[in-house]
């Protein structure tokens, strides 16, 4: 019997021990991602500009004002980030569109993200395909009106301008009857672009 209770006792054992070594003879291996993530850049510039001063009049003879467009500043890569339109000799109704082109020089698509008039203090957003009038003196008639669009050239015409895509904006400045003589009128637009994801 002691014989029996033995051969019971070595049974267990040899069954714990063969369970034990299933539970020590497994065998693993270990997967890893190992992951960069380069970012690109949002980058816009003036490429052109130019203005239809000379077009706009129906006779030469007429032409007493001048449009001048100027490079005014550049970011610290060297791109072109501001201009200057200086016009000259004015009258009430006088019209002109200023061009600039918008080239993407970044990496990410971009899309307009908001235009601002800014003027006297103010701020006023500007749209594309509206007119915005412009009261200086705040007596609820207004010295100029301006309307922002986009030009058909070919571009990507105010979807989102791709990498190394461009679109070309076409700002109209109109000269109202309540302009004043020898006055002189400045505001400023900014434009921002942001990545394509970002605007609605």
């Amino acid at each position: 019997m002691n014989i029996g209770k033995s051969m019971i006792g070595v049974f267990i054992a040899l069954v714990m021990l063969a369970s034990m070594g299933i539970a020590f003879a497994m065998w693993s291996e270990t997967l890893r991602i190992n992951v960069t993530v380069n970012t690109g850049e949002v980058d816009v510039k003036w490429s052109e500009y130019w203005h239809n001063d000379t077009i706009e009049k129906p006779e030469v003879p007429l032409d007493v004002t001048t449009v001048k467009i100027e490079e005014e500043r550049c970011d610290d890569e060297g791109d072109l980030i501001k201009l200057g339109v200086t016009i000259d000799n004015a009258y009430p109704c006088y019209k002109v569109g200023i061009y600039g082109m918008v080239d993407n020089i970044g990496t990410i698509p971009v899309k307009l993200l908001g235009a601002t008039l800014i003027y006297d203090g103010k701020k006023v957003p500007l749209e594309l395909c509206k007119w915005v009038d412009l009261d200086f003196d705040g007596d609820g008639n207004p010295e100029l009106n301006v309307h922002l669009g986009l030009s058909k050239d070919g571009g990507e015409d105010g979807i989102q301008i791709d990498p190394k895509g461009y679109d070309t904006y076409e700002l109209v400045i109109h000269v109202k009857q309540n302009a004043e003589e020898l006055k002189t009128y400045a505001f400023e637009v900014e434009f921002v672009f942001a990545q394509w994801n970002e605007v609605p």
